[in-house]
């Protein structure tokens, strides 16, 4: 569940950076063509012709989804319900979110934002849906939306948007989300717009800067390079992990940010980054390019040095704190995270453009581990 987070900093205490138990490998994906590209969503694995449909009529239909989503995610939020919160989010969007409320029970928090809760709104800007043949599921939509921090949607109204990937599984379930990067609006890329509808295109034929199946891995490689060596490449940017950053920003895991500064200081940390291929879905840029978002996992590893130890706290001021038991003497932690990013990956003709990160929503998972023996070369 989106908690308020562009009200401040996205390592503030009221705007978490995010949070289950259940891993996003769990979660059975389906995998669809789509004019050469991969799009999954959670549901059957049966592949199937892919096309658009969007009208003005459906317009209506659309907001009303987010709406519902919106009213939906506010429920959970004050109450901290799991079981609300699954009524109306799978896959990544669930994993994230689903430990976030965990660890703000155990922390001791009645509501999301702590002990009360402030109520924000979404309204829709943009959408697509992306049709299977008539019984073919799921069924996926593709939705760009301004969030309010009151209503009428004209007051406070954020410079960000969210991009939600909602999933309906079968002709009964619900519209679910399954992935909701914040972007920045100004980086969100300029989308084909169908003529005389509201819909999207998917991504066309036209040659990209990287080919649509190797994008998650080419990030995975980009973001293990930075995490281990320090190194930007690939088109990731400073600004892409900075904390102060209005929307979004991805994790600044070449330190553990859930260790106490103390502590921090006694252990060298690094990442590892893999790709959940195929998890992704992509359409297509006015100028030809893709707009995707995918789905990365990584695994945080923090090491003390040899004869030295550390501790893990618990706080009630600090919800993450919770993702390991408290223990003292420790060497060593895993800490697994989902990355959910949004990628512009312009096409080939633009041969100085390097793909672009626009968006992210991250968060850690549940089941890290602690080790207490010395490392093996002590």
């Amino acid at each position: 569940m989106r908690s308020n987070r562009f009200t401040g900093s996205v390592t503030a205490p009221t705007a978490k950076s995010r949070y289950s138990r259940r891993p996003i490998w769990q979660v059975s994906v389906a995998v669809v063509s789509l004019g050469g590209m991969l799009l999954a969503a959670c549901g059957q694995t049966s592949a199937a012709t892919v096309t658009l449909t969007s009208s003005n009529s459906q317009q209506g239909s659309f907001s009303r989804i987010v709406r519902n989503y919106s009213a939906a995610n506010n429920q959970a939020n004050r109450t901290l319900s799991i079981a609300r919160q699954n009524s109306d989010e799978q896959g990544t969007a669930a994993a994230i979110d689903n430990t976030d409320f965990q660890l703000s029970r155990d922390a001791g928090y009645q509501t999301a934002q702590g002990t009360s809760y402030k109520p924000f709104y979404e309204e829709l800007d943009r959408a697509v849906v992306l049709k299977q043949t008539k019984k073919a599921y799921p069924k996926l939509l593709v939705t760009v939306d301004s969030q309010y921090t009151s209503t009428p949607k004209t007051a406070n109204r954020s410079a960000c948007r969210f991009l939600g990937v909602f999933a309906k599984n079968s002709s009964t379930a619900p519209w679910r989300v399954t992935d909701e990067p914040t972007v920045t609006k100004t980086l969100l890329p300029k989308v084909k717009v169908l003529s005389g509808s509201l819909g999207l295109e998917p991504q066309s034929s036209s040659p990209l800067s990287i080919p649509i199946d190797r994008l998650s891995k080419y990030y995975a490689l980009a973001l293990t390079t930075y995490y281990q060596q320090g190194v930007l490449s690939r088109g990731l940017k400073q600004a892409d992990f900075s904390t102060s950053a209005e929307c979004w920003s991805l994790p600044r895991l070449s330190t553990n940010p859930y260790l106490s500064p103390s502590s921090a200081q006694k252990v060298a940390t690094s990442a590892t980054v893999s790709a959940l291929h195929p998890q992704m879905v992509a359409l297509t840029t006015a100028n030809g390019g893709a707009l995707a978002v995918f789905t990365l996992h990584a695994d945080l590893i923090s090491s003390s040095a040899q004869n030295t130890a550390f501790t893990w706290r618990h706080s009630a001021t600090v919800p993450d704190s919770y993702l390991l038991p408290a223990a003292s003497g420790l060497h060593s932690i895993q800490i697994p995270l989902l990355l959910d990013i949004a990628v512009y990956d312009p096409p080939v003709a633009q041969t100085k453009i390097a793909p672009r990160v626009v968006g992210s929503y991250w968060g850690p998972l549940l089941g890290g581990t602690e080790t207490r023996q010395a490392p093996k070369n002590a």
